[in-house]
C-alpha cells in the first residue's frame, strides 16, 4: 500500500510543472492551466496559420497599422509580457459571405493573437473605440481565457496537439473548430474581467476609457435590430446589459440609473 501511494505521489508530482496558474480573475480565484507559456505561444502560432486559412486578411495597409498601433500601445501597458503580441483586421473570404450583414466582432487566440473584423473597424467611430475592443480581447489573453476555455472543450491532451509545432493537416478540422469556440461565448466572469482590463488598458494608454461602454452600447443596438448570426457578437450575449453597466461603473466609479435600469431584475438584487 505505502508503495502505491509513492508511485501516485510521484505521478502528481510530475504533472505539475507542466501546469501553470493563470493571471487572477475577476473573481480572485486562480485556476490551473496545464500549458506553459512557451506552448500557449506554439499554440496561438498555429492556430493562426489556421486563422489565415479561415479568414481573409485585409489588404488595406493604412487599416492593418492603425490595428497594429493601437493594438502595440495597448500591449505596452498590459500586465501580460512575457508574449509578443500580433494584431490584424480580418473579413470572411468571399465564398463564405452570403449576405450583407455586418460582422461586428473580434476574437483572440492563446499566445497573443488578437483579430478585428472589418466591419467591427468601420464601425468603430474613432481610434478610442477600436482601442477599447483591442483592450478586451488583450484582456482575454492576460487572463489566459481562451487556453481555459479550449482546455475545457478538448482537453489537455489535444491542446498540446493543436499547439505543436509540427500540427498536420489531420488536425486541421480540430483547429477551426477551435478558432470557432473561442468566438462564441466566454462565460459572465471572464467578460467582465476583460471589460475591467479594457477600461484600464485605455486609460493607461491615453485613450478616453469611456469609449468602451460607448462601444458595448453599440453592439446591444446592432443585437436588438438584427438577428445574431455565427459571427456576430455571440460572445456579449446575454450579458451586454450588465457589462455596459459594469464598464460605466469602472470609468465613472459609479453606475448611473440608465444602466441600472436596463440591469435584470436578478442583478439588481445583488
Amino acid at each position: 500500500m505505502k508503495i502505491f501511494i509513492f508511485f501516485v505521489i510521484c505521478s502528481f508530482l510530475w504533472i505539475i510543472p507542466l501546469a501553470a496558474v493563470e493571471f487572477d480573475t475577476s473573481t480572485g480565484e486562480e485556476d490551473i492551466v496545464f500549458m506553459s507559456t512557451d506552448g500557449e505561444v506554439n499554440l496561438g502560432d498555429s492556430l493562426a496559420k489556421s486563422v489565415a486559412r479561415q479568414f481573409y486578411i485585409v489588404k488595406d495597409a493604412d487599416m492593418q497599422e492603425k490595428v497594429e498601433k493601437i493594438g502595440q500601445r495597448i500591449a505596452a501597458v498590459c500586465d501580460r509580457k512575457d508574449i509578443i503580441y500580433h494584431f490584424a483586421v480580418i473579413d470572411l473570404k468571399g465564398a463564405d459571405r452570403q449576405d450583407d450583414k455586418p460582422i461586428i466582432n473580434a476574437f483572440s487566440i492563446p499566445g497573443g493573437y488578437v483579430y478585428v473584423f472589418k466591419d467591427l473597424y468601420n464601425k468603430a467611430a474613432n481610434d478610442d473605440e477600436l482601442a477599447g475592443v483591442i483592450a478586451h480581447e488583450v484582456g482575454h489573453i492576460v487572463g489566459r481565457h481562451g487556453v481555459k476555455r479550449m482546455q475545457m472543450a478538448f482537453g489537455a491532451n489535444l491542446l498540446m496537439i493543436l499547439g505543436s509545432q509540427a500540427q498536420t493537416d489531420g488536425h486541421a478540422g480540430r483547429a477551426f473548430e477551435a478558432i470557432n469556440t473561442l468566438m462564441m461565448s466566454y462565460g459572465r466572469d471572464d467578460e467582465l474581467f476583460a471589460d475591467k482590463m479594457a477600461v484600464k488598458y485605455t486609460k493607461k494608454a491615453e485613450y478616453n476609457p469611456e469609449a468602451v461602454p460607448d462601444f458595448l452600447e453599440k453592439l446591444w443596438e446592432v443585437e436588438k435590430d438584427e438577428p445574431l448570426r455565427p459571427y456576430i457578437s455571440q460572445r456579449s450575449h446575454p450579458y451586454l446589459a450588465v457589462r455596459i453597466a459594469k464598464a460605466k461603473e469602472e470609468v465613472l466609479g459609479k453606475m448611473d440609473f440608465n444602466s441600472y435600469i436596463n440591469l435584470p431584475t436578478d442583478q439588481q438584487r445583488n
